[in-house]
């Protein structure tokens, strides 16, 4: 083939994730990405044979904004629980979690282990399940501090998860802003088509 038709397939490639390249060093064949549904991270990783892994970056119990106090449902002078956690695949910096709780409906939270599953903390000791998510995913680019803690450069693409969880009776369990490195993750959505016309 032609140097111009090999240059631009690498540049595909490049594109697609499938390479990058290094200046003055050359291009090099890229990790494959984690692929995510929504849902448990760590159930994502058990799933795809990748040790998962958390870091509790902050944990604290705040007075909640009136959207915040209003969409979980928390009572006139209660608090929420917002946990920030850097998420790992095989030691490897893969998303940052900044998840809001009702401290009313998970009273002494942050008293666990907050570096295992979330969801199976509130499964076993609260004896509530997740059912449902509604979320949306955005492009970004990473702030300073969100590459500094995924160990990448500031403004390299990133996927945002913003998701509302439900309890099986429609009760709120969680609100969540997940950061994703964009070279190393996608996620696979499945849902009803809409509409009847092509």
């Amino acid at each position: 083939v032609s140097r111009m038709t090999a240059r631009h397939a690498l540049q595909t490639l490049a594109l697609e994730g499938y390479l990058y390249r290094h200046p003055r060093r050359g291009t090099y064949v890229a990790e494959p990405r984690l692929r995510f549904s929504v849902g448990s991270f760590t159930h994502n990783m058990t799933e795809a044979a990748r040790a998962p892994g958390a870091e509790v970056l902050t944990a604290a119990t705040v007075d909640p904004d009136p959207v915040v106090a209003e969409q979980l449902r928390v009572p006139a002078g209660a608090g929420v629980h917002v946990l920030q956690r850097l998420r790992s695949a095989m030691g490897e910096p893969v998303a940052i979690e900044h998840i809001q709780l009702s401290a009313a409906r998970f009273p002494d939270l942050l008293d666990h282990d907050l570096a295992g599953s979330l969801w199976d903390l509130l499964r076993d000791v609260y004896g509530v399940i997740p059912a449902k998510a509604d979320a949306r995913v955005l492009a970004v680019a990473l702030d300073r501090f969100e590459a500094e803690a995924l160990g990448v450069k500031t403004g390299s693409p990133a996927l945002v998860l913003t998701r509302t969880v439900f309890d099986a009776e429609g009760g709120v369990v969680e609100l969540a802003r997940d950061v994703y490195r964009g070279d190393r993750t996608e996620f696979e959505v499945t849902a009803p088509v809409e509409g009847q016309e092509a």
